[in-house]
């Protein structure tokens, strides 16, 4: 036989770029708001990010000891959890507290279910989630801090923090989200290297300030969405490509939902700097549904319809 058809396995579309490769990239890009932090919150900042990438990996290693006998790491996505979870704590937290969420957005949220790729929820998001919910002085307390010798404190808490502070990190937060410029540079180089969808945080701001210009002046509105961790979760966690809808309209309505419902929670104020992080969590139960049912096909008159529909 001269001619011979060869079967694989899927996927049958296949990049330059591996996993490994992106996943450096994001390390890289996240060094901006690591450095920045640190430069605002201090020394300690630094060893916040140690102690969650060392855990991640030693809870991982552990793991796969476990389930294969073998002691390694198959990819740095445990460097990836580890500087997000870390970045979404403020400097007080106690360093205990960011060694159990290490263990739960590994071994919980991401090796129990399959590792990287079959985890339902972002680990990191999910385990800042948690320790939000067990520990409440992360919404109120500790984010009353000192910087360049004055009290900022967070505006869920009836602070006074002004837009020129949140833009230039001069504000009360996680040790990864206060500086928006920063923020905004990391997502360009993202966006550049093509490592996110960028449609999913321009639609999540777009739909952030419509619902909240509905019940706000422009000044609030642009203090709201610059306070909470909005722009840090719309960049690093709702674009993770594990935990976001495989469809063009799932992704639409997930990031669309995820801004509107964020602008509605943060002005309740009962979650506190948490609300980016548990509304990122709600949207991501809708993941598996939107996967589901909005799948469009063509039909016979040009236009589209449910893959799942008669």
């Amino acid at each position: 036989m001269d001619q011979q058809f060869v079967v694989s396995s899927s996927p049958f579309i296949r990049s330059k770029n591996d996993l490994n490769k992106l996943l450096w990239y994001t390390a890289l890009v996240l060094l901006f708001p690591i450095v920045y932090g640190i430069i605002i919150f201090g020394f300690k900042a630094f060893v916040m990010v140690i102690v969650t990438c060392t855990s991640c990996a030693v809870f991982e290693s552990l793991y796969n000891l476990y389930e294969t006998g073998k002691f390694k790491l198959y990819n740095v996505s445990f460097m990836v959890t580890g500087i997000i979870l870390a970045l979404s704590f403020p400097v007080k937290v106690p360093l205990y507290v960011l060694v159990l969420s290490s263990f739960f957005a590994i071994v919980i949220v991401k090796m129990v279910f399959g590792g990287i790729g079959r985890n339902y929820f972002n680990p990191a998001c999910t385990a800042r989630c948690l320790a939000g919910m067990l520990i409440p002085g992360l919404t109120s307390e500790l984010y009353t801090t000192t910087i360049a010798g004055e009290e900022y404190v967070s505006l869920s808490a009836g602070g006074t923090n002004i837009l020129q502070n949140m833009m230039s990190g001069n504000a009360v937060g996680n040790i990864g989200t206060t500086c928006i410029v920063v923020l905004i540079v990391s997502f360009v180089c993202l966006a550049y290297l093509k490592i996110i969808e960028i449609k999913l945080p321009i639609l999540a701001v777009i739909s952030f300030i419509a619902v909240s210009l509905f019940f706000h002046n422009i000044e609030i509105t642009a203090m709201n969405l610059c306070s909470g961790s909005f722009i840090f979760v719309s960049i690093f966690v709702i674009t993770d490509p594990n935990t976001s809808p495989n469809t063009f309209f799932g992704k639409i309505l997930y990031a669309v939902g995820f801004g509107a419902i964020s602008a509605l929670v943060w002005d309740l104020k009962f979650l506190g700097e948490n609300t980016a992080f548990v509304v990122a969590l709600f949207v991501n139960l809708f993941t598996p549904f939107m996967d589901k049912y909005l799948i469009a096909r063509p039909t016979t008159l040009g236009g589209f319809r449910n893959a799942y529909k008669n």
